[in-house]
């Protein structure tokens, strides 16, 4: 090191002045005496002193030391026995702690008193010590140096004479300096002196202050030696003196050693990630300093990174830092508030050399660089230092900005001549001293050479580590990154990058480009749209990279497509169909799409560019887009090699500090994939709180071999008072299969179990406590004989030779003798009457049955036949749980004993009503102090607590429900050696076992169960828990089942065997709460007012009475006078409906009173006398207390102050004035008003209490008595019998009990609660239903002459109508045929405008349901079509608004059948738009038909005369007026309910008797008895089928309320059971031979695999000549079959070729007809075409004119028969729908009918010579425009087929009229025949036939229906004259004129021009001519006879 400059030069003299002053002391005092202590732990001296008990004590002398800790001089007593010793317990120590001198002072029990005083005494400088003690004042003085500190004594002060507490004339004492006697009982209590005292001193008891008379003296030299006399030190070094050694100070120097004897300095490379520490000293607590020298050389080439770093908080902050900060060195001394700032040095990151030296002495700070000084002073109170002893060098881990460092990043660069004080600390480290520490590299080594760091690796040391790269706007389009890596990994995300599409036309597109290390190998995934993964790109390239070496990675992005690079292998993607760009998110080591917690980049990365710059590894971490990222040197290694810590096929993941395991594709959890996440069985589950049926995962073996299956769970069987969970398995033997038969062979079938093998399934059957499988065989002539024809194999091997018992050749018949005709088993007994045997196998070592062996009858022809069922295996319980095994314990005092948990598992099952128990508590040993616990401490919680030595756990599982609330809850402990796993039912938590723990843990001391003994010293914990109150069983542990039974001997206290649950069943009554004690139980009455007795079973509210209401209506009792009733508390419980009501009264014969009421509902208030004054106590309730419950009252008369108790108030207060009784009698006692006056004669009537209940007579109060109940009156402890004295009293019923409770009244009825004897009455007022219990269907059945007349008085609302509203259902015998009235409402005198207004409802059975409403002066309807006339209930809804009238009659299969809501989108409603006319002054309903006086009266009805009178079933008859209004009329119910509510019903003709039209809903429920025992039936009963090939659907599974799961069961479609043939097949020959194989086929459907074995048996054996003569014969046979179908096949050939050739030549000739006779046909030849497809309707029957068709879009009315205009509309749906046209058909004028095949029609063509002229008449013979030649469904229609356009469609449509009108005849049927032709042919004909029809299908507007109206459309077409009454419709009022097909304009010029022709004005009407003489009449429908309707 180069120093220059004079200053420097004057400083270095300055100190070695400095130096050779701190030497002078040393030199003066050689003539004093002094010690030298240098021996560390044995150095001391001592003397005794001579003290009287008056004199002073003072003690003086001088030290200097190095060590901040050590002992100057203690005075003990001695020569005492150690209780005298602790008895007085004395001494008077002074010693230095941490650099500071405290004395101390110690006597008897007193506290201890210390003194401190001085700072940094540790300097190495002479101090002078002085203490003294005043025995008079008692007083103690301590003086160092200067500063002097006084405290008195207690001991002194408290006691006038000090000798009675401690005579010296009797203690012998000695004072120790610089150490204690290693011989004595104080060696250990301090730290030994190492330096020089002089000048040692005491006062003796002459008073003189005198020398010490050493006495003793070990380890000390005279003098105060220097050892640095001869410098030991070479090279300059200077020489310290610590006593005992000498250290040199190489400091600038450039050598070092411990003499800098060696050619230095030591030199270090720090590359960012490194740093040094070094500890000053040992001490736990910081040292105060006033001298501290800091100094390096560093070179580096980076402008930032800390070089010191030393800080304390300690009395005070304080710090010493200095860095490299923008290229100058930052310096900060800190003492207390005090910084001081030292900012030196330009460019100092040139990588070269320099040197910084910083000093701190007392006041001031020198900071050195290069020579340069930067003197600073120290202003503050504070100038010593007070640093941590660790000191950082170099940087840290994870430093952040704090006071003194604005610097965070670590140094990088070089060091060498590092000093602390004297300390080389690289010299150190080289020697490898634990007080510097090299930290950082993990396991590298420092590099001690000076290598300039170019490449920093930056760790990614997680899964979740990650480095976010900022996007530019330049990268959006051309992107590139690089750097070079290195991992362990397979499986990890090394870039992802957004992308997305600007291509906003199609909406949003995003994606994103991955690279990936899969398997090893990069990956480049690029998905362009994430909509359309399916076009992703995964691109591999095959370097292996996870082989922690570096290799480099560059990744662009640039015109849609990227390209990756690694180690110069390269991939690139497809460019993008749309344009893309980078997203926002570019990630390095993770990514935003979801992966798996283990699949985040774990690695190093280095030498990372950004779009071709380098970006600094340092101030990357520092910055935000860091995230969990460390600079540590990449320090991998690969742990997975040779590791097997994954068990259970986990992944091993090598991590940045051992090992973890990938857990999530295994069935297991835990750090090592040990534990089983699945619980062992269904049971186990619901034991676990699992208690819904489903399917489960289940781990027979827990954390054994084998893997989790699926299972069906059944959970809640109960068995003796216990609930279990059945585990239910299926196999895939089919039910009922037939295993005998004629010629069937002897065979094995083999079952295999769904999801289970046959380790399993023994597992299963091993540890439940239960199984069963259920065995079923049918028999007819087909013996069972079980071990002999018929044995099963059960699992384990062993053979099973019975069903249902345990007797081999048995069957469950047996049990009983029951068998039918045998001894054995029912099909034992051979006969062909059908017969079962069947049973329950329950051995559960022999089951499940996995194999059946079945040996068939001697006779191969047997008529016999066998089917054999097996049940699935069901298995419950747990043989480690059984009930039997439980144990109670009675009291927290009782447990059990047994030997230490040591290995495997642990788990025990509990059950308590305690909020706090001790469950099991492993108790620790001298040798062995581990221990552990699980105690519940809380309702929710239990607690599991680990200790081993000074290392613990402390978990708390806390349960969503209480764990103290009497059911079974499990607890367990797994561990491994890494885990601990802790489980209390399904909740559970895994926790690391710490890493100074024996991997195995041993626990040896006795286990503890259910509680501890009361002497034992137990966890402070534990401090307030007791043990157990309650069961416990199933405890396992140690690979091993204990019985919990097995462990009760004479010693065991309060444990007794069995589960005895005294709650279980609930001994408690009136809903009390048992308290569970396991051996006895507790109430705890919910009611202690009504409820007592041990049981709470005794309740006075069972005497309830009814009050009728009356004013005799209550009950009267008289009591004497010693009762004291008027000062005692009253208990009774009212219920009612009133408001106000008197309750109780109660007076004696002094006129004092009592009195308790119901006021407002709400107030009960109780009145009483306080002497002559009349005062009242109220307690108001927030809720209704005339409810009609039933609401408690307690009037408690405590010492007379009232209080009056609702229920179960919270808030009641008592009345402040105390209750006072009259003592004399008065006739006028009170001046207030009374409510009840009892009768007071002038003279004192006898002695007595008088008590109503109730009421009081009326001469007493005008107060009503209670109509309700009152129950459960009780006064003082006196009862009254209520119910007796009702018996007395007719107006009191000796009942009340519910009438409404169990809901009585229906459909929508109101009950109200008459009580009594559960009496009630029903409000049927908003139901549809009449009759007491509104179970009468509002109805009626007219019988055809009977009529229902119901009159109300409209409401001023209702006076004129608009939106009317009817409702009904309606039920007509089927086989109706004339048109019968339903309803008719109207006015029944003239209103207003003199007319009377109705409407009128009627049925036509052939076409529907209509509805017109007469105005007076206009005439409108609506109709619904259909055939209603079935036998079937259908419902009519009518609703009019205003303009629109709408109708719906739904059958009962309409989904909204019975909902009185309509909907104008419902489908196939009539409705129509009508003008707002009003219907005036509607006051009468008929239901059934019209009187004849009514026919007179009223205009317009004379039309309906000739219908009948309804006769059939109506109910539900509502009508609303207005429709707004509440306001409803309903007949029907009025009558059957036999009142008049709205109005008044009157019945003409015969009794109208009630019906129902909900019978037909009726649906009738089959019970299937299942027969108790085995009898002979000639049914054969089976198991339900399974088909095993459906996967068991969803079944889900909620575990309890908190414990959720969704499994389902995984598909499974096994063969049927495995069939394995023995023997030879069965031969009709009897022959016996040599046993033989042959194989025979079997359906392939009844077998998986078929195996063909040898078995030797007794079955008959057949010749092999015999059977070769069987098969050729059969072969034969086969052969001339064959021979035969093919011949058959040939001649058919022939046959069909003949007909085809014979077709071909008709049809030649039929074409060849036509185009002589049809000239406008041949001028398009291909209209050939329309005759090629006629005959596809052969059979179908054309007719001319229109039948009418049922669309979707429009409803079909039939017209009334009235002269008036009428508005009937077939109205679409809605606006946008068309109308659809009918099919036209072909009429026969000659036959006046249809044609009636298809040979008609084509004559009927062909004669009528069909021409261009002669289209138009068709169309005037068709309906309305549609063209003549229309075949029903066939392709040359002029419209498009509707799919709804059916038969059915049809015969529910109501059809008009036949047409008036005559067509010329033709002649008789013809022969022609017509071949079909291809359909796409048909649109050439269509063209030709129909004009108007596109080649779409669509029509010209030409070619549409006519107007819908009556009314004549056009200028021709004036109404009718001879309807006076009438209104016409315009086309723009027409429902139709929406419509976008239809106009006024659209019907035919033939028809529009005609006057002479009528359109009915609604679709499918027929066009007919009218005859003048037809013209001259009243209009009128015409029947087929012409006659009118």
């Amino acid at each position: 090191m180069e120093f220059q400059g004079p200053k420097f030069l004057h400083s270095l003299k300055l100190a070695v002045l400095l130096v050779i002053l701190q030497t002078f002391p040393t030199t003066l005092s050689q003539e004093v005496t002094s010690w030298t202590f240098n021996i560390p732990g044995i150095s001391f001296l001592s003397f005794t002193p001579l003290y009287t008990n008056t004199q002073n004590q003072r003690i003086s002398l001088s030290f200097r030391t190095r060590n901040p800790n050590s002992l100057i001089f203690c005075h003990y007593l001695k020569d005492l026995d150690i209780k005298e010793l602790q008895r007085l317990n004395y001494r008077l120590c002074a010693e230095l702690q941490y650099g500071l001198f405290f004395l101390s002072y110690k006597l008897l029990d007193y506290d201890e008193v210390r003194l401190s005083v001085g700072k940094a005494l540790n300097n190495d400088q002479w101090h002078s010590l002085n203490v003294l003690l005043n025995s008079d004042t008692g007083d103690l003085t301590l003086t160092v140096d200067k500063e002097t500190k006084v405290i008195s004594l207690k001991p002194y002060t408290q006691y006038d004479d000090f000798s009675q507490l401690l005579d010296w004339s009797q203690y012998k004492s000695a004072i120790y300096f610089g150490g204690t006697d290693p011989n004595t009982l104080f060696s250990d209590s301090y730290p030994h002196f190492i330096g020089c005292l002089r000048d040692i001193k005491y006062t003796n008891k002459d008073e003189k202050h005198v020398s010490v008379p050493i006495e003793t003296l070990e380890g000390v030299q005279e003098g105060c030696i220097d050892k640095c006399t001869n410098n030991p030190c070479h090279h300059g070094g200077q020489c310290i003196n610590t006593y005992s050694e000498t250290i040199c100070d190489c400091f600038s120097t450039d050598y070092q050693g411990p003499y800098c004897s060696e050619l230095g300095p030591s030199t270090v490379t720090l590359r960012g990630y490194e740093w040094l520490t070094y500890n000053l000293h040992w001490y736990d607590q910081n040292i105060l300093s006033e001298k501290m020298r800091l100094s390096l050389e560093f070179k580096t080439s980076r402008g930032s990174g800390v070089l010191f770093y030393a800080a304390g908080g300690t009395p005070y902050h304080s710090h010493v830092t200095s860095s490299v900060h923008a290229g100058t060195v930052q310096v900060s001394v800190g003492l207390g508030d005090e910084d001081i700032q030292v900012e030196a040095g330009i460019g100092i990151n040139d990588y070269r050399w320099h040197n910084l030296t910083i000093v701190h002495n007392m006041r001031k700070v020198y900071v050195y660089l290069d020579g340069q000084e930067h003197v600073r002073d120290i202003l503050g109170p504070f100038y010593h230092l007070a640093l941590h002893p660790k000191i950082f060098i170099g940087g840290g881990d994870d430093f952040v900005v704090t006071r003194g460092l604005q610097v965070t990043q670590n140094f990088v660069g070089c060091l060498k001549n590092v000093y602390i004080n004297e300390v080389s600390v690289l010299h150190q480290m080289v020697e490898n001293n634990p007080a510097v520490v090299y930290q950082g590299g993990g396991s590298m080594q420092p590099e001690y050479t000076c290598t300039e760091v170019v490449n920093i690796p930056i760790s990614f040391p997680t899964s979740a580590s990650k480095l976010r790269i900022t996007k530019t706007e330049e990268m959006s389009t051309n992107f590139e990154i690089e750097f070079d890596f290195k991992s362990v990994r397979k499986e990890a995300v090394l870039v992802y990058m957004d992308m997305e599409d600007k291509d906003y036309t199609t909406g949003y597109h995003f994606g994103f480009i991955e690279v990936w290390l899969h398997q090893g190998q990069p990956n480049l995934r690029f998905v362009g749209s994430m909509t359309s993964e399916d076009r992703s790109q995964n691109l591999s390239l095959p370097n292996i990279v996870n082989d922690n070496k570096w290799h480099s990675l560059q990744l662009s992005f640039k015109d849609g497509a990227a390209k990756l690079k690694v180690d110069g292998n390269s991939v690139t993607s497809r460019n993008f169909r749309r344009p893309l760009e980078i997203g926002a998110n570019i990630i390095v080591g993770y990514g935003y799409n979801k992966y798996k917690d283990s699949e985040g980049f774990v690695g190093c990365i280095r030498t990372l560019k950004v779009q071709g710059q380098g970006q600094d590894a340092l101030d990357l971490i520092q910055t935000r887009a860091a995230s969990g990222l460390i600079i540590d040197g990449c320090n991998i290694t690969d742990y997975c090699k040779g590791n097997r810590m994954c068990k259970h096929g986990g992944i091993c993941l090598s991590e940045w500090k051992g090992v973890a395991c990938d857990c999530t594709e295994t069935f297991y959890t835990g750090r090592a994939c040990h534990f089983a996440k699945y619980k062992g069985s269904c049971d186990e589950y619901f034991q676990s709180g699992v208690n819904e049926s489903g399917v489960m995962l289940i781990d027979l073996d827990g954390s054994g071999s084998m893997d989790p299956v699926y299972a069906e769970c059944i959970m809640g069987f109960e068995k003796n008072y216990d609930f279990f969970g059945k585990t239910v398995v299926e196999h895939n033997f089919q039910p009922n299969t037939t295993v005998r038969g004629k010629m069937m062979r002897d065979m094995k079938k083999y079952i295999e179990y769904r999801e289970m093998k046959r380790e399993h399934l023994m597992r299963l059957v091993t540890e439940s406590a239960w199984c069963e499988q259920h065995i079923r065989y049918d028999c007819q002539y087909s013996p069972l004989r079980l071990g002999i024809d018929t044995w099963f194999t059960a699992a384990n091997g062993e053979m099973v030779e019975y069903l249902g018992t345990n007797n081999p050749g048995h069957c469950s018949c047996s049990l009983t003798n029951n068998c039918a005709g045998a001894d054995r088993c029912n099909c034992d007994n051979k006969t062909m009457i059908v017969q079962f045997d069947e049973g329950t196998n329950t051995v559960r070592r022999q089951l499940p049955i996995i194999e059946m062996t079945i040996k068939q009858d001697d006779d191969p022809l047997t008529p016999g036949t066998g089917n054999m069922t097996l049940g699935p295996l069901i298995c419950w319980g747990n043989t480690n749980q059984l009930p039997s095994k439980a144990v109670t314990f009675a009291s927290g005092t009782g447990y059990l004993l047994s030997q230490a948990w040591r290995s495997g598992d642990i788990r025990v099952s509990f059950r308590t009503h305690h909020d706090t128990a001790i469950i099991l508590y492993q108790a620790g040993t001298e040798d062995n102090i581990n221990y552990f616990f699980v105690a519940v401490t809380s309702e929710y919680t239990v607690k599991f607590y680990f200790r081993w030595g000074l290392k613990m756990l402390d978990i708390d599982i806390t349960s969503q429900e209480p764990v103290s609330n009497g059911e079974w809850h499990q607890v367990s402990i797994d561990t491994d050696q890494y885990n601990v796993r802790c489980m209390l039912d399904m909740n559970e938590k895994i926790l690391d076992i710490p890493e100074d723990v024996p991997k195995v843990t041993l626990f040896s001391g006795i286990l503890y169960i259910g509680g501890v003994p009361e002497s034992f010293e137990r966890d402070e914990i534990l401090a307030d828990v007791q043990g157990i109150v309650g069961c416990m069983r199933g405890l396992y542990y140690n690979y091993k089942a204990y019985a919990l039974t097995d462990l009760i001997d004479s010693t065991t206290v309060d444990v007794s065997e069995e589960c005895m649950a005294s709650c279980w069943p609930n001994p408690c009554k009136n809903g009390a709460k048992c308290v569970e004690k396991w051996s006895s139980y507790q109430c705890i009455c919910v009611n202690d007012w009504a409820h007592s007795g041990p049981n709470c079973d005794k309740d006075i509210n069972m005497d309830a009475v009814t009050f009728l209401g009356r004013p005799e209506s209550y009950l009267y009792f008289t009591q004497a006078i010693y009762s004291q009733l008027l000062d005692s508390t009253i208990i009774f419980s009212f219920r009612t409906f009133m408001k106000n009501c008197l309750l109780l009264y109660i007076h004696d014969h002094l006129n004092n009173f009592l009195q308790v009421e119901l006021s407002e509902g709400k107030k009960v208030i109780a009145k009483f006398n306080r002497y002559s004054a009349v005062l009242s106590q109220t307690r108001t309730m927030t809720e209704n207390l005339d409810d009609g419950e039933w609401n408690q009252i307690v009037i408690d008369n405590a010492d007379g102050y009232i209080k009056v108790i609702v229920d179960e108030d919270n808030e009641p207060s008592r009345n402040s004035y105390k209750k006072l009784s009259l003592q004399t009698y008065q006739q006028n006692p009170f001046s207030e008003e009374e409510m009840v006056k009892p009768d007071r004669p002038a003279e004192q009537p006898p002695e007595g209490i008088h008590v109503y209940v109730g009421g009081v007579p009326g001469d007493m109060s005008t107060y009503p008595t209670i109509n309700g109940c009152i129950r459960g009156l009780k006064i003082g402890e006196t009862m009254f019998e209520l119910q007796e004295a009702a018996l007395k009293n007719i107006t009191v019923s000796p009942l009340c009990e519910d009438g409404c409770e169990t809901a009585p009244c229906h459909h929508g009825g109101i009950c109200e609660e008459r009580w009594q004897n559960k009496q009630f009455e029903c409000d049927c007022t908003f139901s549809e239903y009449a009759g007491p219990t509104c179970n009468t269907e509002a109805s009626g059945y007219f019988q055809g002459d009977s009529i229902l007349q119901y009159k109300y008085d409209p409401p001023k609302a209702a006076i004129e109508t608009r939106t009317e509203r009817l409702e009904l259902i309606f039920q007509v015998p089927e086989g109706t045929t004339e048109k019968m009235l339903l309803v008719f409402i109207f006015s029944e005198s003239r209103n207003r405008y003199l007319t009377h207004d109705f409407i009128v409802v009627y049925l036509d059975p052939k076409n529907g349901v209509y509805l017109s409403t007469n105005h007076g002066y206009s005439i409108h309807g609506v109709g619904k079509p259909g055939k209603f006339a079935n036998g079937r209930p259908h419902q009519l809804l009518f609703k009019r608004n205003k303009s629109e009238m709408i109708l719906t009659v739904r059958e009962e299969s309409h989904p909204k059948y019975r909902n009185n809501t309509v909907s104008v989108d419902e489908e196939s409603i009539g409705r129509v738009t009508v003008p707002d006319n009003a219907l005036d002054e509607l006051d009468t309903i008929m239901i059934g038909g019209i009187l004849d006086v009514q026919f007179n009266e009223i205009k317009d009805t004379n039309d309906y005369r000739n219908y009948r009178n309804f006769s059939g079933c109506m109910s539900e008859v509502t009508f609303y007026p207005v429709s707004d209004l509440p306001f409803s009329l309903r007949p029907l119910k009025d009558l059957r309910d036999n009142k008049n509510s709205t109005g008044i019903a009157t019945v003409f003709g015969p009794e109208v008797v009630g019906c129902s039209t909900r019978d037909q809903m009726a649906s009738t429920t089959t019970t299937t008895q299942v027969p108790t025992k085995p009898i002979i039936d000639s049914k054969k009963l089976t198991m339900p089928p399974w088909d095993p090939a459906l996967a068991a659907k969803a079944t889900l599974i909620s575990l309890h309320k908190h414990y959720k799961f969704q499994l389902t069961m995984p598909p499974w479609d096994p063969a049927p059971a495995e069939t394995q043939f023995i023997g030879p097949a069965p031969t009709l020959p009897q022959n016996k031979t040599t046993p033989l194989v042959t194989k025979q086929t079997t359906p392939s459907t009844s077998k998986a695999m078929e195996k063909e074995i040898v078995f030797e048996s007794r079955e008959k054996k057949y010749q092999d000549e015999i059977i070769a003569i069987a098969l050729s014969v059969i072969a034969f046979l086969l052969i001339v079959a064959i021979l035969i179908a093919i011949i058959l096949v040939r001649m058919r050939n022939r046959e069909k070729k003949k007909e085809l050739e014979q077709k071909k030549k008709e049809e030649i000739e039929m074409k060849e007809h036509f185009e002589e006779k049809d000239d406008h046909v041949i001028e398009n030849h291909q209209n050939q075409n329309y005759l090629a497809r006629l005959d596809e309707f052969s059979m179908v029957s054309a007719t001319l004119g229109s039948k009418p068709v049922k669309t979707d879009g429009m409803s079909t009315f039939k017209p009334p028969p009235s002269d008036s205009s009428y508005t009937y509309t077939s109205v679409p749906q809605s606006e946008d729908e068309g109308l659809t046209y009918p099919d036209q058909r072909f009429y026969n004028r000659k036959k006046n009918r249809p044609a009636s095949s298809i040979s008609e029609v084509l004559e009927l063509m062909e004669r009528n010579k069909v021409s261009k002229d002669d289209i138009e008449d068709f169309e005037n013979l068709g309906n309305g425009p549609t063209h003549p030649i229309t075949l029903e469904k066939s392709p040359i229609t002029c419209h498009e087929d509707d799919e709804d356009n059916d038969a059915d469609n049809e015969s529910e449509s109501p059809s008009p009229p036949p047409p008036l009108h005559h067509i010329s005849e033709y002649n008789g049927d013809s022969g022609y025949e017509a071949e079909s032709k291809p359909d796409e042919e048909q649109e050439t004909l269509l063209k030709d036939i129909c004009p108007g029809t596109e080649s779409d299908g669509s029509y010209h507007s030409e070619d549409v229906a006519p107007s819908v109206s009556k009314s004549y459309k056009g200028d021709n077409s004036p109404p009718s004259p001879f309807s006076k009454n009438s209104t016409y419709m315009s086309d723009t009022n027409s429902p139709l004129s929406h419509s976008d097909n239809v106009s006024s304009g659209n019907t035919s010029p033939s028809i529009k021009n005609d006057p002479n022709i009528v359109n009915y004005g609604f679709p499918n009407s027929p066009v007919i001519e009218i005859g003048p003489e037809v013209i001259q009449q009243k209009p009128s429908i015409l029947t087929n006879g012409g006659d009118n309707t």
